[in-house]
């Protein structure tokens, strides 16, 4: 899966891609924005937000979704 990324905003601040068919709900492009202060990802499709855990491995980026509580 390749992201894109928006190079138009100041990268100092943040750096915004887009995940092809990433949301977990619907299949949907996820919109995921790094900043100093956190990682949140949004999908314009089902309107699904998310704070997604992110760590760098090996030159890989590995991003997870846990659960926000439990049923």
């Amino acid at each position: 899966m390749k992201a894109e990324h928006d190079t138009s905003q100041d990268q100092a601040e943040h750096h915004d891609v887009v995940i092809p068919e990433g949301c977990l709900l619907c299949g949907g492009d996820l919109s995921v924005r790094f900043t100093p202060d956190g990682t949140a990802s949004y999908c314009r499709a089902c309107h699904w937000i998310s704070h997604p855990h992110v760590h760098r491995e090996s030159g890989s980026v590995y991003m997870s979704h846990p659960a926000g509580g439990v049923a």
